[in-house]
């Protein structure tokens, strides 16, 4: 056996729930962690081992290096050599086994582990014995120690198991089928956990329709079973066969009616596949048939959200704090939503909600700062990102900043980030760029740029410090330096999307170097095809060189991925230089509805307006 078959097997012992062994994942930690202890701590794994077990499944129930305890009736000191009560054959063939498994010599810990475990008739040895073995990667060896363990406890699931897996590795189809339906059938009512373990093992098999093959198969011999057409169902959506996992999932559904797994199931399966109108459609239906059923509910919330219907989707999860109103992550969603749709009241309710259930308390802290903050309540604000912490605490430290310089105390403002810096070294670049700007919304420009010059004296070659700054020096008309910073970024990574686009985007349109901002903008688009800000900036270096159909098919493809407000400025620009000023409004004035307060669309409108009232009679 090869050592990825090894460690397979081995990893069918540590996942299996039955038998929970995820302390032996090998050999390397054993009953005695001392060579002078050795003889006192395996007395007692020798005085239960020569008792019969009132529960034969009780050693799948144990870690492979406890010592498995006899019945407490039956425990009193443990016995020595001497008393009889133990074979020093059975003593020394599990001390020689136990030392061995330390050292190293997984061989001879199988030989003595196998010996031990024929001669006491129990089935944790044995369990031990085929540990031994496959951590060696021995498959003769796991044969036959798997081979005893059945023999000794013929329930156990993780026995079954290794020999499923085993029988796969000797392409022996009948064999890993017996061995499967014990699984299953050990499991008894609990079928799922069964079909479960089965799903487990045949993710070992080799290539994707031998999986499908012997799950298909397994099914077959329990063909009234929902929890197996839903095993199916789980194992074909694996390997991509896609119309096999929905016929199952469905056939699960016809079985057991109103079951919530399969119907999960097939929306995630449409999903996957982009179905996203077929996928609604199934989800609506199961929510109308079982409305209380809180899986389902959550799922339809979460996808109201991923389809921007917001207003809904916090439906979805008032309807779901009806029926539990103290439910940890669906107070969080339907206070982020509030947020999201600028309901700082019902945010702070929910936020508040969630903090006096005692969960997710850091988050609901941070959030009501948020909630105070948005309110323009600066000073509730600051009283609770005082008390964040954990991985909100620096957020927290940096909004407390921003409202000290809004009130116009930038020294404290200042003096926080650089704490901040202080405390935390690997968070000071992102601290500088925090720095500037905060300064920069307050007016501080000069300040500003001082930031990112000292940021640079600190990190001379960070391409983040010299990108920001290149952005903020367009902003403030220094082209000439957001040229060389941009440059040096390119030079260092010629392939960074973001700098060629940024100089590109520059150069077309704050000079008249069309042809140069074309070729840096096509690189990045070749490294960016999907990117909206480069579509944009495709866009906008075609119009300012002539090429209208182009710019527009650029830039209606960049306002598709992605509503922004200086992507609508520039289309309705466009389409007013072409003449098309009744479709330049109908964007302009749907952007407006978006970003109300967007600088740059406000500037372009209002430019756009002057222009036609001069123009017309």
């Amino acid at each position: 056996m090869q050592a990825k078959d090894a460690s397979e097997a081995a990893g069918l012992l540590t996942d299996n729930p039955v038998m929970p062994i995820e302390a032996m994942s090998t050999m390397s930690h054993l009953l005695i962690p001392r060579a002078l202890a050795a003889i006192a701590l395996c007395l007692p794994l020798l005085a239960a081992a020569t008792m019969e077990s009132d529960d034969p499944g009780a050693v799948d129930a144990q870690t492979p290096h406890q010592t498995r305890a006899a019945p407490q009736a039956a425990q009193p000191a443990a016995p020595s050599l001497e008393s009889g009560g133990l074979d020093s054959d059975l003593v020394y063939a599990v001390l020689v086994a136990e030392l061995a498994a330390r050292s190293g010599d997984l061989a001879t810990a199988f030989t003595h582990y196998l010996q031990a475990a024929e001669q006491a008739r129990d089935a944790k040895l044995a369990e031990l014995a085929v540990r031994a073995a496959v951590t060696a990667g021995d498959e003769d060896a796991m044969e036959r120690g798997v081979t005893l363990w059945l023999a000794l406890a013929p329930e156990s699931v993780g026995a079954h198991q290794v020999a499923a897996l085993l029988r796969i590795k000797a392409g022996d189809r009948e064999g890993v089928l017996t061995h499967l339906s014990q699984v299953v059938q050990i499991a008894g009512a609990d079928a799922a956990a069964g079909y479960n373990h089965a799903v487990g093992i045949l993710s070992r098999a080799e290539g994707n329709q031998e999986r499908l093959g012997l799950m298909q198969a397994l099914v077959d011999l329990d063909a009234e079973n929902p929890e197996a057409h839903q095993a199916l169902a789980t194992v074909a959506a694996s390997v991509g066969e896609n119309a096999v996992a929905e016929a199952a999932a469905r056939r699960a559904l016809d079985l057991r009616p109103d079951w919530t797994k399969p119907q999960i199931f097939l929306v995630r399966l449409m999903l996957s596949q982009d179905k996203r109108d077929e996928a609604r459609g199934l989800l609506e239906g199961y929510v109308a048939a079982s409305p209380q059923d809180h899986a389902l509910r959550m799922l339809y919330g979460q996808f109201l959200i991923e389809e921007k219907e917001f207003s809904n989707a916090r439906l979805e999860f008032e309807h779901l704090l009806s029926n539990q109103p103290k439910e940890p992550d669906v107070l969080f969603a339907a206070a982020i939503l509030s947020l999201q749709l600028d309901d700082v009241d019902a945010a702070r309710i929910y936020f508040t909600r969630l903090y006096q259930t005692g969960q997710r308390q850091e988050e609901a802290t941070f959030y009501l700062g948020q909630v105070e903050e948005r309110a323009d309540h600066p000073a509730a604000a600051i009283d609770w990102y005082v008390k964040a912490s954990g991985s909100n605490r620096t957020e927290a430290q940096v909004r407390i900043a921003v409202i000290r310089a809004k009130q116009g105390d930038i020294a404290r403002a200042r003096e926080i980030i650089q704490q901040l810096r202080d405390q935390s070294p690997g968070d000071a670049e992102t601290l500088f760029l925090v720095e500037a700007e905060i300064l920069d919304e307050v007016g501080r420009k000069e300040d500003a740029m001082a930031v990112y010059a000292a940021a640079l004296e600190s990190y001379p070659d960070s391409a983040d410090i010299l990108y920001a700054r290149a952005l903020y020096a367009v902003k403030v008309d220094r082209v000439d330096l957001a040229e060389a910073d941009l440059r040096r970024v390119i030079a260092a990574q010629p392939e960074h999307a973001d700098a060629l686009n940024a100089l590109g985007y520059t150069l077309a349109d704050r000079t008249e170097r069309f042809q140069e901002a074309l070729a840096l903008i096509e690189k990045a688009y070749a490294l960016k095809p999907e990117e909206p800000a480069i579509l944009d900036s495709m866009g906008w270096v075609h119009y300012r060189l002539g090429n209208q159909e182009l710019a527009l098919d650029f830039l209606r493809r960049a306002l598709d991925a992605l509503s922004d407000g200086e992507i609508a400025a520039h289309l309705g620009e466009v389409l007013w230089a072409i003449g098309r000023r009744d479709e330049a409004w109908k964007v302009w004035e749907a952007a407006l509805k978006e970003h109300p307060e967007h600088t740059y669309l406000l500037e372009v409108v209002g430019r756009h307006r002057v222009t036609q009232s001069e123009t017309q009679p």
